[in-house]
This record gives C-alpha cells, structure tokens and sequence, in this order.
C-alpha cells in the first residue's frame, strides 16, 4: 500500500495553556497529554503525533509543546510541517511564545499558517475582532502567509465540552482544501528519527517526518552519526503497513542491524555516500527581534531534528555570515534551516552555505559564501577549484549545493569549455588551469633530466598521485602538439630520445637498477617511478628478465637478479655450515637487512632439497 501525495503535515504552535492539545481532541478524539507529568500539569511536554482521514486527504498533526523551555521540541516537530496551525487564545491574546513559536516556524522555512483563536466563549466580540487585528499586524512581520484565522471553544454556553464541536467543520473544510506546498527535493532521503523503541517481535523501531526522497520496503539506509548501513523491515504511514514512503508523511520504520539504544532523536537516515559529517558549518544567519549575535560565542544549534552546542565565529556581520563549530560531526544540507539559541532564548536562525566547511582564509571565504547564497554556482565553483588546487569533487554536491551529479557537471562543463577550469567529466574532478600548466612544467623538467625517460599517463600517476589521468593526458598531449615532446607507440618521449628498440632499452635499465640494489631491491612500482618509465611497459621488460632467468621473483613485489640470489644463498649455507642452523636472528647478525627481506630468503631456501625447515630454523636434511 502506498499514500497520497497530497497528504499533509499540520503542526501546532502557540503559548502555553492556549488550546493546541484540546483542538487536536476536538478534531479526532486524540488526547495528546501521554504521560502522568503532562496529565497533571495540563500541558503538552513532549511531541505529540495523531491524524484524521478526510474525504480528500489524510492530515497528520503534531502538537509541539508551548513550555518555554521545551521550544527544542517545537524544532524537532516543525520540520517537515506543510501547514502551521497557530492557537491564541482570545482571552490572553499574543504571548511571548507565540511570537518565538512563529518566528522560529518562518525561519525554518514553513510557508502557510492558519491562526485559530480559541476560548472565544471567554471573550466579547469586540475583544474577538481586536484579536483579529493584532493577528493581522503580526503576520505584517513575517514572510509566513496568514489563510484564515478562525474561532474555537471547546466548551458549550452551559459549561460543558460539545460533544459535536461546531468550530471543527470549518477548520476542516479549510485544511482539506488547502493546496500542498511544494517542498524542497534534496535529491535523497532526509528522515529525521524523532523516536526509537521495541516492539516484541518486530524489534526496533523509528519514528521520524520524511522530508525528502522515497522510502521503500527493504531499502538499505545509513545513519549518518553512526556510519552504520540498516535495512527497513517494513514501515507504516498512520499504522498501516505500506511499501513506500513519500515526503511529507509521518513514517515508521522496522530497522535491521541496530537497537533503540544506539539511537538519538535527531538522527538522520539517508542512502550511503550522500551526506558526510563537518565539525564546522558555514552559514548565514538572521536574528530575532531586539537579538544580537556574539563573536567566539557559544550557543546551541537545533538543526534537522537534533541540537548541539556549539561555538560561532562572525566572518561577516554585515552579511550574517559566520561558522560554527561542534565538537562533533554535524551532517547539514545546503540551504538548511536552524535555529541558534542561548540559555532559554532563541537568538536568531539561518541558513547552511557551506555545510562541509574548506580550509579557507577569511577573503576568499566571504566571496565563496556570498556566491552559495546568491547560489551562482559557476563564481562558487570557479573559487573552489582555485581553493582545492589538487582537485575539488563534485561528488557531494547533492549535500553541499543542493545539485545534482548532472546538474554540477553540466557546470563544470561550460567552465571547462570556457577554458576557465579544467574538469574530468568521468571523475567528477575540476582543476585550476594553473594547475595543468604547474604539471606540464614539471613533466618537461622529467624529460630535461632525462632523457631516457618513458611516460604515460599512468606512470606520471604514481608519481602525481592528485592527478586524474585525464589531467595527465592533456598535460602530456598539449607538450605533445607543442612539439616540446615526441610519441612513440603508447608512450611520450623526450626530443633528443635515440632509443633504437625499447623493450631491450627497459630491460637493461631494469636489470643494471636491481643489480645495484643487490640484496633490497625496491618494489616495481617504485623501481618505475624511479626509472620514470610506464609501469605496463615496465611489468612487461620485468616478466621477460624472469622468463629468461635473469631476474627471480622470490615474493609478491620482490623482485632480485639471479645474480644477487646466488650469493645470499651462498651467504646462508655457510651460516648453516658453521652454526648448524640458520634463523632470523643469525641471519640478520650476518647481513642486517629487513624482515621483510630475511623472512622470504629463508621461506626460499625450502626450495632445496637438502635443507628442511625445523620450527624457526633451517637446517641440513639428515642423509644416512
């Protein structure tokens, strides 16, 4: 079973004491005061989560506590949120929490409310109408869109709570009817866990608003902050099982491979390789009224369904822009909402420019910032190669610019067609120009120096590990049609090369090298890079030296003349000979070579067939 996608989430908000769990009851009959604390005292301390079907949609609610010291729940609930139902009371009219609460639901991003005014049974019309009014001007200040606002009593004129409540059918009508906003397509799965708990025989399950990408019966996710792969089991929407999830439902979800234990609200599940943590975050941020920020400070940051604290460092106070720093990993998305508070005050929220943030000086970091908020990705990524001089990856752009892979490529391809950066379209990796002038400079000084030297552009990887090959090539290719270089076959040689026939050529360059390493030759790899020759043409010139028994090859990278092995096991019969017995020890007081080294010339000596291996050691096979 799936569910509609014009479904909607519809999240409660205002002061204490105002209505909100009273208007839930009214509307489905759910009693939102769960726990004996909350039944007591009469307000709602925790998240609260319920839904009606309706002819024409399902609505989900979340009823996020008014206490002023809970404000972080009201953060956790309103991601996701489509709708803000917003309860005053005409009694007491605007609080100091229905401004927070509204002013923190503008910011992270909720752009339609409907403002119900409850307890009219309390107030004269008159007291109504002005009600009315101060809603209106309040809205003035905020860009979140007033609907409608409309009455609600929860008790009849004799004292009594109706048992059909004539305000419902309006609000109803209204949230049924009320087009779906569209929400921001991260281009994954953003699902913050807001619980976790067992369930005998199904084992753990999460709870959580899916705010973007599907969700599908045994689908592999990560959590981000334990770097662990699960598998859903199954998921509800509203206690009915289904085979997909689409954003902006309320999600259960039967997790594999993890517990309840291991789990914090605020957690959040995506697919692996979309989103990697950053212990500093750049953003910009906007304060609240009569709010001012504080340079070195710290505060707590509520991002996604999690908060944190946190260290800010203004950058720019003109701009807003400024970083923040955790002690730990903070997995955030581009363009992001948060909220930043001290103590029990909200201080300001904003917006993520750069949640993984570069090793960047303050100059060049402000005009990087200002080019993600204007979101000219060309400008940003042009001073981020410039930034990443040995490569910047576009492999993160969905969490970092909000793109995806074709969208940054295709970027990245007009600045590379531009000749304003150079980008390896198959590696996903953009280049300074300044870069592959730097590389083709120092391949001509390979080729100065020598002469001799064979190269591709695999070999020169080995040696440019930051390089892609298609860098390489081009840098190789360009020295090539400016006639600094000569090709012959598959490999770039220097001018003045006379290299009649390069196989020979490679094998006497390979075989003279080994000789005079004698008993510690190098491994291939580095005898290539050495030599600065190709390493296919390299591993070719080696196995023909070993098929014709000039060369043995005793080990895995362990190649040595048949020459220098004559001697070392010369070396090692004599030890034998006068000590009985040859070992690590003893062959190491001899000739002070490496383990690496010792161990394989003994395991060589099993090769013999009158020399046997007894525990450690080596010795003579006894012959009658």
């Amino acid at each position: 079973m799936t569910h509609d996608t014009n479904d909607i989430i519809v999240g409660l908000a205002g002061h204490i004491d105002h209505g909100k769990t009273s208007l839930i009851r009214a509307i489905n009959g759910f009693d939102g005061d769960r726990l004996q604390e909350e039944k007591a005292r009469g307000i709602t301390l925790d998240l609260s989560f319920s839904h009606i079907d309706t002819p024409m949609r399902n609505i989900a609610f979340i009823d996020v506590p008014g206490h002023e010291k809970l404000v972080k729940q009201m953060i956790a609930g309103a991601y996701g949120i489509d709708v803000l139902l917003l309860v005053v009371a005409a009694d007491d009219g605007i609080m100091p929490q229905t401004r927070e609460h509204l002013a923190i639901a503008d910011m992270l991003g909720i752009t339609q409310c409907v403002c119900v005014l409850s307890k009219v049974d309390k107030a004269t019309p008159t007291l109504i109408n002005q009600r009315k009014a101060e809603i209106t001007k309040l809205f003035g200040t905020h860009t979140i869109t007033l609907i409608d606002t409309l009455p609600f009593a929860l008790l009849d004129s004799q004292g009594k709570e109706f048992e059909q409540n004539p305000y419902i059918d309006s609000l109803l009508f209204l949230l049924q009817t009320l087009p779906k906003p569209k929400k921001r397509d991260y281009g994954m799965v953003v699902y913050y866990i807001d619980r976790a708990f067992s369930i005998a025989g199904a084992g753990c399950v999460v709870t959580g608003t899916l705010m973007s990408g599907e969700i599908t019966k045994s689908q592999e996710l990560h959590i981000c902050e334990l770097q662990k792969q699960v598998q859903v089991r199954n998921l509800q929407i509203h206690d009915t099982d289904c085979t997909l999830a689409t954003p902006s439902h309320r999600v259960a979800l039967n997790l594999t491979h993890t517990n309840p234990n291991e789990l914090q609200r605020g957690f959040l599940l995506t697919q692996k390789g979309f989103v990697r943590g950053a212990n500093s975050i750049d953003v910009q941020i906007h304060c609240f009224e009569d709010k001012n920020l504080k340079h070195n400070t710290n505060y707590e940051l509520y991002i996604g369904a999690k908060h944190l604290p946190i260290k800010l460092t203004i950058l720019d106070k003109d701009l807003g822009f400024c970083t923040l720093s955790a002690k730990e990993p903070i997995f955030a998305l581009f363009m992001q909402p948060f909220i930043l508070r001290e103590g029990n005050i909200s201080v300001c929220g904003g917006y993520v420019l750069n949640p993984i943030n570069d090793p960047i000086k303050k100059k060049t970091k402000v005009p990087l910032l200002q080019a993600l908020l204007a979101k000219d990705f060309p400008q940003a990524f042009k001073i981020l190669s410039r930034i990443h001089r040995h490569g910047f990856g576009v492999v993160s752009s969905t969490q970092r610019f909000g793109l995806s892979h074709q969208e940054s490529s295709a970027i990245l391809q007009n600045l590379h067609e531009s000749k304003e950066v150079f980008f390896d379209s198959k590696d996903l990796v953009a280049y300074p120009l300044s870069e592959l002038e730097w590389l083709k400079n120092a391949i001509l000084d390979i080729f100065i120096k020598n002469k001799h030297a064979l190269l591709s552009a695999q070999s020169l990887q080995l040696k440019y590990k930051w390089a892609s090959l298609a860098l390489l090539q081009t840098a190789l290719t360009e020295l090539l049609a400016q006639k600094f270089i000569l090709q012959k076959d598959s490999l770039f040689v220097a001018k003045n090369n006379d290299i009649a026939n390069l196989e020979e050529f490679l094998e006497q360059k390979i075989y003279e090298l080994l000789s005079q390493q004698e008993f510690a030759p190098i491994a291939p790899y580095n005898l290539y890079e050495n030599l600065e020759i190709d390493r296919k043409l390299g591993d070719k010139a080696l196995k023909n030296l070993t098929k014709s028994q000039k060369v043995l090859r005793v080990a895995h990278n362990l190649f040595i003349t048949t020459q220098s092995m004559n001697k070392l096991v010369a070396i090692m019969r004599e030890i034998i000979h006068t000590q009985g017995y040859i070992d690590i020890t003893l062959f190491k007081s001899k000739l002070p070579l490496s383990r690496k080294y010792l161990i394989n010339y003994l395991e060589y000596l099993d090769n013999f067939a009158d020399i046997t291996k007894d525990g450690d050691k080596r010795i003579l096979r006894f012959t009658p």
